[in-house]
């Protein structure tokens, strides 16, 4: 994102360039408050750097997760992991997902109204039936898997789901002059392409080193065992 009186400058074009502004879309994504000062770029001119604050995410969450794994059951290590997650974002996609479900949910309202409840900060039945639900199935999903299991699928799936942020800014338009899509620019196809791709091809890398490892993990098992006899 970047400042609205202030006009965007070209995409970063350095190492140093990058980095900067994955530390101006991680403050912003994340609840770091890191140095950065006034954003120097639009949120569609940086779109690679997401899948790496997702992975960012997924990996804080997933070590949390793998160490109350080893302590507990699985349901509260997927609470509390889900829970971190929620912590480490500030919320952001939950209010997101809330304002959605409550604009989307009533019946029989017109455009001008839905839009109107979906910038109301308060939240409505939709919205918080969508969060609970939201939040079981992140738990459900997450209570049957093994440590190590969990720490991967979530950095896998925050890389990834960081990454699909950017196909909303290329097929839609935002609605109001003043909210935060106005700022965000418009991207190139490249660029959306380049995201999502490199969330997809850095999370089927990491599920197949991980398979591989369990592979190898369990051949030596084997050798072990047939060791002994």
């Amino acid at each position: 994102m970047t400042s609205p009186s202030e006009p965007p400058i070209a995409r970063p074009s350095s190492f140093d360039e990058w980095l900067q502004a994955f530390k101006e879309q991680a403050t912003f994504f994340t609840g770091l408050k890191l140095d950065v000062g006034a954003p120097r770029w639009q949120l569609a001119d940086v779109l690679p750097v997401l899948p790496f604050i997702g992975a960012g995410v997924g990996l804080a969450a997933g070590l949390v997760f793998a160490i109350m794994r080893g302590l507990g059951p699985g349901w509260l290590a997927a609470v509390v992991a889900v829970g971190a997650a929620i912590l480490f974002t500030r919320a952001l996609h939950e209010d997101g997902l809330a304002d959605t479900a409550d604009g989307l949910g009533p019946h029989g309202l017109d455009a001008d109204r839905r839009l109107e409840i979906m910038r109301d900060s308060r939240n409505g039945t939709f919205g918080m039936l969508a969060l609970a639900l939201s939040v079981l199935v992140k738990v459900a999903c997450l209570a049957s898997f093994s440590g190590a299991t969990g720490l991967v699928v979530l950095i896998g799936a925050h890389a990834l789901s960081r990454a699909t942020i950017a196909y909303p800014l290329l097929a839609h338009s935002p609605v109001h002059a003043d909210g935060l899509g106005s700022q965000a620019g418009k991207p190139t196809d490249n660029d959306v392409w380049l995201a999502i791709g490199i969330g997809a091809d850095g999370t089927g890398i990491l599920f197949q080193l991980f398979v591989d490892l369990d592979d190898l993990a369990v051949d030596r098992g084997v050798q072990r065992t047939d060791g002994l006899d």
